[in-house]
């Protein structure tokens, strides 16, 4: 035993290590933190946050890409509550019903569909049926494929595709609404992408409460959203957080989890790995080969495939009005955009008076370009579509090439929790239910924690 080691008590080792700093690592830390369990956090970033985590361009704090979420994300609301208070977190995004409506001026053959003010599903229903763009063929078709859904109760043959489960459906009307729904859940192109996956998130957002289909688009940046304040919980019931430290666990042994960093080896009670899929194999000291607990985790993330997530921001001169904040584009190549003037600072870059981030989900032939290229594309797209779009003044990209694992049919992933009493896994990747989402990342850290209380005896 590493008697005074951090990490160690008198009676043993009690606390919990927490490897890796994402949303995953920060809701489990919450959750053991709030549950009375010691917690040391440790992050090889020097922000807290993962792929969804706060970067400082010329001044300005923006994300590392842009991110939606929706009022189903009953979780990651859950633990805004907890970190911030339920008043305060209500003023850190701005929730907007169901909306897709074009940017620009309305031109010929753009769709447009806003949720009616009605009960769940109701809601989506009129607003297929009122969208504005479609033939009165095309939105029958939306609501006869929902119901069709509904009716099966969600649920796909495991090797079907989005492309596949609503080939029978008309082509327009797909491309105008399951399609970019399906990029911005799976951020998987919908050829490729898990069709029973898809349903599951319908199913969350459409079929309770109104509100679950709501966007909440976050007014502050990601990182301030909830790794913060996240850290801020743990701190305050006796944890510590550990940034830019590179940890990597050892198998449990006689009930003790070591941590190897750079400054020697700690002993904990247990610790929970929740890194990126493709840093998995980065995050465990030997044994290797199949004799190691975590072989068949290991095994299963090797074969993943990886979609970026490209944000390109730009500053322009005079404000630029969005409706509802955010808006579709025609995917050339730019897919949303969205106003996240919020983040300007008094002294914004080219003294910029607005700024947009433009949003590109999955990979493309975008990934080839170099990024003034590519922001010169966007605002070229941006100005097509509208010409009083004012001076750009400044921009930046941002392109994470594994932001996301391909979300495809049949997929064997991990599942969150318990690898072996003492050590335990979380991600997004590992939530059954949901895509690699905030949401499926803070249900699996919690899911974690909540199995290393469990197997704890004190």
């Amino acid at each position: 035993m590493d008697d005074g080691a951090p990490g160690v008590s008198a009676a043993g080792p009690r606390c919990v290590a927490v490897v890796g700093g994402g949303w995953a690592g920060c809701a489990a830390a919450v959750t053991l933190a709030r549950a009375g369990l010691p917690v040391t956090l440790f992050e090889q970033a020097k922000t807290l946050g993962g792929r969804a985590r706060r970067v400082v361009l010329d001044g300005v704090a923006v994300d590392n890409g842009q991110h939606l979420m929706i009022g189903a994300y009953v979780q990651v609301l859950a633990l805004l509550s907890a970190v911030h208070g339920a008043t305060e977190a209500r003023r850190l995004f701005h929730r907007l019903p169901l909306t897709m409506r074009p940017f620009g001026a309305p031109r010929r053959g753009t769709v447009s569909i806003a949720a009616w003010r009605a009960p769940a599903p109701l809601h989506l229903a009129g607003g297929m049926l009122g969208a504005d763009g479609l033939a009165w063929r095309e939105r029958l078709a939306l609501v006869s494929e929902f119901r069709r859904l509904a009716r099966a109760g969600f649920r796909c043959p495991p090797a079907q595709t989005v492309a596949q489960c609503f080939a029978g459906g008309p082509l327009r009307a797909f491309a105008a609404v399951w399609e970019p729904l399906c990029l911005a859940a799976l951020n998987t192109p919908p050829e490729a992408a898990s069709a029973q996956m898809f349903a599951n998130v319908l199913r969350a957002a459409f079929t309770g409460s109104r509100r679950h289909s709501d966007f909440l688009v976050p007014a502050v940046d990601l990182s301030a959203l909830f790794p913060d304040a996240a850290a801020r919980l743990v701190s305050a019931h006796g944890g510590e957080v550990r940034t830019a430290t590179l940890a990597r666990v050892f198998a449990p042994r006689d009930g003790v989890t070591k941590i190897r960093t750079a400054t020697g080896d700690e002993s904990f009670a247990a610790a929970i790995v929740a890194v990126a899929p493709h840093q998995l194999a980065g995050a465990f000291v030997e044994p290797e080969g199949d004799a190691a607990p975590w072989y068949e985790a290991l095994v299963q993330t090797m074969a993943f495939r990886y979609e970026s997530i490209t944000t390109v921001y730009l500053g322009l001169a005079a404000p630029v009005e969005l409706p509802a904040r955010l808006a579709r584009l025609d995917d050339a190549p730019g897919q949303w955009v969205f106003d996240r003037s919020d983040a300007l600072p008094p002294d914004a870059p080219g003294d910029a008076r607005s700024l947009v981030s433009v949003v590109i989900s999955a990979g493309g032939a975008h990934d080839l370009q170099d990024h003034a290229a590519l922001a010169a594309d966007i605002e070229a797209q941006l100005r097509r579509l509208d010409r009083r779009l004012p001076a750009v003044v400044w921009s930046r990209v941002i392109a994470e090439r594994r932001a996301t694992y391909a979300c495809a049919p049949a997929l064997r992933r991990p599942v969150a929790g318990r690898i072996v009493p003492g050590l335990y896994l979380a991600g997004d990747y590992t939530d059954p239910d949901f895509p690699a989402t905030l949401e499926a990342a803070t249900r699996s850290g919690v899911a974690a924690a909540r199995a290393a209380i469990s197997d704890d005896p004190r």
